[in-house]
């Protein structure tokens, strides 16, 4: 059992809770530290605010699944005192006394067991599943659809009466009767579309100088977003029981819900997989009205780049655990994989996931599979933002052959003359690129980057936004 400050942040609901469990301990809130002779679980009291002391727990049975537990009212998962016993013993593992497991922890421990192996075999019969056609109730999928449709309808009008009045005319009363408007579609299970307008929304409210260009480009997008929903929509109603679309997200911003059975049924799953983390940010998303935490992910079989989102409700984040970074590399054995564009997103059960350290062979893989022609990686990016409902900012591995300073910009250059500038996006703190320019090389030796692509609508300018620097030695994080 391996407990490290960075393990126990990583395991923590947020950094609030983090502070707190440490505090626990800088106080001497702790006493009767006990662990098991395995040395896989240890437990204590913690003095808190009621009148006895809570008893809790951390469970390394499975060392990369933990189980905690403690008897406090906290609706946080680990709570402050089970992540306070945890730094407890980071800080000194000899104040844990050797005892023998309490009987109520075993019987918890059975429990979990029972459960475990249970929902392994849920999982070993999802492929079973997948051989069989589920039975569809064509009558509800025809019912919600017919609400789908009116909810696109109005959204259509939505988007007219906006387009008719003019942008400049817009003014804040206006906006907030649109605010209200845009509410009333979240009546109709098209959350994509919703979050569009409210992404609209806020541009309008930060044009300045009249500068509409974004605004406009976002309503390109509604307008294709409301097109394609409606022809999906309407051929689900013609025919329930078709297959949906695999070819884009345009399911799940119409309110489609996937599930991990039907991800496999239709091929989207990769069985005994290996991610290497390359980027991880936390960022908010007030269109959404949650934190977000996305990480960038290097798929060590395929060559494929994934991202991971993790979705914070402002109105339940404190009780939702927050992703963290992760510097080694993840063996899974099922990943599913949702449908979408260059970068799709992918799940997988966590009690399915086996750690290693990264190695020499990873970090040669990632460089095989970063782009040597910068022109043609931009012409197939292009290609692929030319339509309105791509992600407009994919991210793609390159290899650098030459970097300089071009004014203020940090500039890279492939074997064939190619350029691509380097910049940090608007109106984000962390500036990855200024960064780099401190210590990626004029000459660097098989080197590559993660890059995320931005096409600035307002200046036609396609330019990189450095993730990390991957050397033969090592991986530098400049988003972590």
């Amino acid at each position: 059992m391996e407990i490290t400050r960075e393990k126990i942040e990583s395991l923590a609901p947020n950094a609030a809770a983090a502070k707190n469990g440490y505090e626990l301990v800088a106080k001497g809130r702790f006493s009767n530290l006990r662990i098991s002779s395995e040395r896989d679980l240890i437990w204590g009291e913690c003095a808190g605010s009621a009148e006895n002391p809570y008893f809790c727990s951390a469970d390394f049975a499975d060392e990369n699944n933990p189980v905690f537990r403690c008897s406090c009212p906290s609706r946080q998962f680990p709570c402050k005192h089970a992540l306070g016993l945890l730094y407890a013993y980071e800080k000194n593992s000899r104040d844990f006394v050797l005892t023998t497991i309490p009987g109520d922890i075993l019987q918890k421990r059975e429990k979990t067991g029972k459960r475990q192996a249970s929902k392994a075999q849920e999982t070993e019969s999802v492929k079973e599943k997948t051989s069989t056609t589920a039975k569809i109730n064509t009558s509800a999928v025809i019912k919600k659809t017919d609400t789908q449709l009116a909810g696109i309808e109005l959204a259509g009008k939505l988007l007219g009466e906006i387009v008719r009045t003019g942008l400049s005319s817009l003014d804040a009363k206006m906006i907030k009767t649109l605010q209200g408007q845009v509410k009333e579609l979240g009546n109709y299970y098209i959350n994509g579309v919703q979050t569009a307008f409210n992404d609209l929304l806020l541009e309008l409210g930060d044009v300045k100088g009249e500068e509409y260009t974004p605004v406009i480009d976002r309503i390109n997008y509604i307008s294709a977003l409301l097109k394609k929903a409606a022809d999906c929509l309407n051929r689900r109603k013609d025919n329930p029981e078709a297959p949906p679309e695999l070819d884009s997200a345009i399911e799940e911003q119409t309110g489609y819900v996937w599930k991990l059975t039907e991800l496999m049924q239709y091929g989207l799953y990769e069985e005994n997989a290996e991610l290497l983390q390359l980027s991880f940010n936390c960022f908010d998303d007030p269109a959404r009205r949650e934190l977000v935490d996305e990480g960038i992910w290097f798929n060590l079989k395929s060559g494929r780049i994934y991202k991971t989102k993790n979705y914070r409700p402002y109105r339940a984040v404190r009780y939702i655990q927050a992703d963290n970074s992760f510097f080694g590399v993840l063996q899974l054995r099922e990943m599913f994989i949702y449908p979408g564009d260059r970068n799709p997103r992918v799940r997988w059960e966590t009690d399915a996931v086996k750690r290693r350290n990264v190695i020499y062979a990873d970090r040669q893989k990632i460089y095989e599979e970063a782009a040597g022609n910068y022109q043609e990686m931009i012409k197939s990016v292009k290609q692929m933002i030319k339509n309105p409902l791509m992600d407009k900012n994919p991210v793609v591995l390159i290899k650098v052959n030459k970097s300089f300073m071009n004014g203020e910009n940090l500039v890279a250059e492939d074997l064939h003359g190619n350029k691509l500038t380097l910049r940090d996006l608007p109106g984000y703190d962390v500036a990855p690129a200024v960064n780099l320019q401190a210590f990626l090389p004029a000459r660097p030796e098989k080197t590559a980057l993660a890059v995320m692509i931005h096409n600035d609508v307002q200046t036609g300018l396609l330019y990189a936004r450095p993730l990390s620097l991957i050397t033969p030695e090592k991986i530098i994080r400049l988003l972590y």
